[in-house]
């Protein structure tokens, strides 16, 4: 059962990559009829057509038969009033989801950059329109995206020297990149608080969620400066002086940092009373209220200052220590739950999530449905107008990554015919998907893993899911070698190892054997007759590296004779004849370089044995 319902959700993700070719009005296989498939089962309890999805067979009603009854009916576009064309009206929605999704990229990128450099990280979030170079901007930016920039860098930018700039030159405004222009940053992430009626230590806590304190005193004392003065000029009746309130908030971050450090031992970390005497007459001579420093103790002690990464990342932490402390412990006894148990249980939970999600997502689209006619003419009036195709690539391109991973690990695992031609046949229509829609690094990257699972030019035994990879390789090159470009490199060399292992299997010379020199050739015809000698003398001895690796070879070698004949080989380079200018440069370039690796002698990448 278990088995069944893994196949039957790989099934699904096939369906819907065919639902995708059909969208874009590509090629797919007749659907299967077969009573045992778990997708066909499947599809029949949800009612899914994937061929009617692809296609809108409603006839939209007439406007003067709308009845409009509340503001739900129409959802995102009022197409009785509105003066464009739905066409325009659709293609803007895929505009912007692309313009969406570069900016999401490229704001990923300067991410990176930003954690490995403050100043080249930034630079780059300016130089591509995410901020402008102004110190308020910049702060702002800080502000909005302090869960996505790493908040380290982010400390040490508050924490620069006060003369320090971004922009090198005399004269330069200190607002935009000048002398001074860190510390303003500093200033207007200060200034955007409201400290007003809030708790010394819980406004501390707020104020430093956006970033990580630097290491060095220096810095910090800036950062804390900075806070004690806004946090005395909005709660005047608290602290006589900012000064106060900057001693006490340094006391505070080491009472944090002593309480919760778990290198300091139990009986070493701060006390009450040792708290309170730390910060007498820290007020202009006089002594801060002892209920009011007795309440942050008990806070602090309670709740630590902490960072929201650093939570999840001890979180993470615990869990693996617990799975791994219980590791040994496989059964249910006087240790609880086992690991394993304890795996599956997380699953289920996340399964159930997942299941009831998606119930009340089809019972709020049911509910929809049913709320009037207007919706009905405006989903289909869009659905009409809008090119299916230019809809599904946005969504395959996000999910491509995913995709391959699935496919990759269930047919590294797989060992039952059906759960094989699930994953190939899903490898053809990525690949499909990806080279029609132009998306050559999806494409390259399906056609490369597909030819890592033929085994041809490693020393490993074939099965049959890398007899029927081969096999599906080769189709692809036959169906879709127009849209192959630079992928006909990995298919070429498959080609050449193909035929190597053929004239191998056929017992005639490779190219291998008349690059060799004669005094190889004498060594081998006497390994070969002094073999008998070998046996007799050496009965228990196990055999070498390289003997294993030749009868491996040999094993490939009968099962590809015996499973691919040359007119299938000649069948990839026939088809060449259909494919445009363009497609046969491509080929060609290819076709040089692998020729070329197979010239310099490294025959397990070239084209050996194959006619034009």
């Amino acid at each position: 059962q278990e088995f069944e319902l893994s196949l039957a959700g790989m099934e699904v993700l096939v369906t819907i990559l065919k639902a995708i070719l059909r969208a874009m009005g590509l090629p797919v296989p007749e659907e299967e009829d077969e009573e045992d498939s778990a997708t066909a089962r499947l599809r029949k309890s949800l009612q899914i057509d994937v061929v009617m999805g692809t296609k809108s067979s409603r006839k939209v009603p007439e406007k003067k038969e709308i009845g409009v009854t509340s503001e739900d009916d129409i959802s995102e576009y009022d197409f009785k009033t509105s003066t464009k064309a739905p066409a325009v009206e659709a293609s803007k929605i895929v505009d912007t989801f692309e313009t969406k999704r570069a900016q999401q990229q490229n704001f990923e990128i300067g991410s990176v950059k930003f954690t490995l450099s403050l100043k080249s990280g930034l630079k780059y979030f300016i130089d591509n329109g995410f901020v402008e170079l102004d110190a308020k901007s910049i702060a702002l930016f800080f502000i909005v995206n302090k869960d996505k920039l790493d908040k380290t860098q982010m400390g040490e930018a508050y924490g620069r020297e006060p003369d320090a700039c971004f922009v090198k030159g005399e004269g330069v405004d200190p607002e935009k990149g000048g002398i001074g222009f860190w510390f303003l940053i500093l200033n207007h992430y200060v200034d955007s608080f409201d400290f007003n009626g809030i708790l010394f230590d819980d406004a501390i806590r707020l104020f430093q969620s956006g970033f990580r304190l630097p290491g060095e005193a220096q810095k910090i004392d800036r950062i804390m400066e900075k806070f004690a003065e806004r946090y005395t000029r909005q709660n005047l009746d608290i602290f006589p002086s900012a000064d106060t309130a900057f001693i006490l908030a340094f006391s505070v971050i080491m009472l944090n940092t002593d309480l919760h450090n778990p290198n300091i031992k139990e009986e070493k970390r701060m006390t009450l009373d040792s708290f309170i005497r730390n910060n007498r007459g820290i007020a202009d001579g006089e002594d801060l209220p002892t209920e009011f420093l007795t309440g942050i103790f008990k806070r602090i002690k309670l709740n630590p200052f902490s960072l929201k990464e650093d939570d999840e990342a001890r979180q993470k932490i615990k869990e693996q220590e617990l799975l791994e402390s219980n590791f040994f412990f496989e059964g249910s006894s006087l240790f609880g739950t086992s690991a394993e148990d304890r795996k599956k249980e997380k699953f289920k939970k996340e399964r159930e999530e997942m299941m009831n999600a998606t119930e009340q997502l089809f019972k709020k689209r049911s509910t929809k449905g049913k709320s009037g006619n207007a919706s009905i003419y405006a989903k289909t009036h869009l659905t009409d107008s809008i090119d299916p195709g230019d809809v599904v690539k946005p969504m395959f391109d996000v999910t491509w990554g995913p995709l391959i991973g699935t496919l990759s690990q269930v047919l590294e695992c797989a060992v039952d015919e059906r759960s094989i031609a699930v994953c190939l046949n899903g490898f053809v229509y990525a690949v499909r998907i990806a080279a029609h829609s132009h998306m050559s690094l999806a494409r390259d990257t399906f056609v490369n893993s597909l030819a890592k699972f033929t085994f041809l030019g490693s020393i490993k035994n074939m099965r049959h899911k890398n007899i029927e990879s081969i096999r599906t390789l080769l189709s692809i090159a036959v169906i879709d070698g127009e849209y192959l470009n630079e992928s006909w490199g990995p298919v070429l060399q498959c080609i050449s190892q193909l035929a190597r292992l053929r004239l191998f299997g056929s017992g005639l010379d490779s190219d291998e054997t008349f690059l060799n020199d004669d005094g190889d050739k004498s060594k081998g015809i006497r390994n070969s007759s002094n073999h008998d000698l070998s046996d007799a003398t050496g009965l228990f001895r196990q055999p070498t590296k390289a003997e294993t690796d030749r009868e491996t070879e040999e094993t490939n070698s009968r099962a590809v004779v015996a499973a691919f004949n040359e007119i299938l080989i000649d069948k990839v380079f026939s088809s060449t004849v259909n494919l445009s200018s363009r497609s046969i440069a491509h080929f060609i370039e290819q076709l040089v370089e692998v020729s070329a690796m197979e010239i310099a002698g490294n025959s397990k990448r070239g084209i050996s044995g194959v006619g034009a």
